[in-house]
């Protein structure tokens, strides 16, 4: 998008961009719309905070300084198809003005992907090794813990991705989560890291919210039973984000592709929803 007028900007826009997107979707649909803000539901849809394009950010006061002119991007994903088609249909009308907070822009180039969940199991293979960048601040809800974790552990990513993945995808691609939680547990743990800290973010709460950043790798010791799974999964995360508070920005996520190896085409194991 391009800014149509001068503004300031939170350095982190995640749920800026959340409450742009509700707004366009509103405006076409609005039950739709009141269906996806309610609480303590999990969502079909993720976004990525906005970056510039072009140039770093100007920061003065601990703000991002727009001016007229200004190019920034962002990324929305949409798990069911119709929250997607809601949104675009409006963005399609005639260039339709985005606001950020109060900063508007109006969008110049769109890019759209889409895949299915039966293509996401269909070219599923198992890797030895996945590398996996989170790109904003991620951090995985606990049940009955106080606090959040903010570590790339294995078993709350890809557990909390499994639930997202079973409570959208066909009921005949769905995945035993208690197995794949055995699995996961037995086979797949942090090889390497690079550069992973914490970042503190503001998103309009009483308080900062911490996540961590930062590229890692987890290594497989078998790429037999629920391998092609953590692939599978790992791919799912680009569109759906990872952990807590996926649709305010945080949890961006994406996976590095490795270079495939000649023949080496094994085919992702059938499982059965318990």
């Amino acid at each position: 998008m391009v800014a149509n007028d001068s503004g300031r900007l939170k350095t982190f826009t995640g749920h800026l961009v959340r409450g742009a997107l509700l707004t366009l979707i509103r405006n076409v649909d609005p039950e739709l719309a009141e269906s996806l803000h309610e609480p303590h539901q999990p969502r079909p849809y993720s976004v990525t905070p906005a970056t510039p394009v072009g140039q770093p950010m100007s920061i003065r006061e601990n703000l991002w300084w727009i001016k007229p002119g200004d190019h920034i991007r962002f990324h929305a994903g949409f798990l069911q198809d119709r929250i997607g088609e809601k949104a675009f249909q409006k963005i399609l009308e005639g260039r339709q003005e985005i606001k950020l907070g109060e900063t508007p822009f109006i969008p110049v180039r769109i890019e759209l992907k889409r895949t299915t969940y039966e293509e996401l199991v269909k070219t599923a293979q198992p890797e030895e090794i996945i590398t996996v960048k989170f790109t904003s601040p991620t951090q995985f809800a606990i049940k009955a813990r106080e606090f959040p974790l903010l570590l790339p552990d294995p078993r709350y990513m890809y557990g909390s991705l499994a639930q997202l993945w079973n409570r959208y995808a066909p009921a005949q691609l769905q995945v035993d989560t208690d197995e794949l939680h055995e699995w996961v547990e037995e086979n797949v743990y942090v090889r390497k890291i690079y550069r992973l800290q914490t970042r503190e973010i503001d998103i309009g709460k009483t308080r900062k919210i911490a996540g961590f950043t930062g590229t890692l790798e987890y290594l497989l010791k078998s790429t037999e039973g629920y391998a092609s799974w953590i692939n599978v999964l790992t791919r799912y995360a680009t569109t759906a984000n990872t952990g807590a508070k996926r649709t305010s920005g945080m949890g961006a996520t994406r996976k590095i592709e490795h270079r495939k190896k000649a023949n080496n085409t094994p085919t992702i194991p059938q499982t059965q929803t318990s």
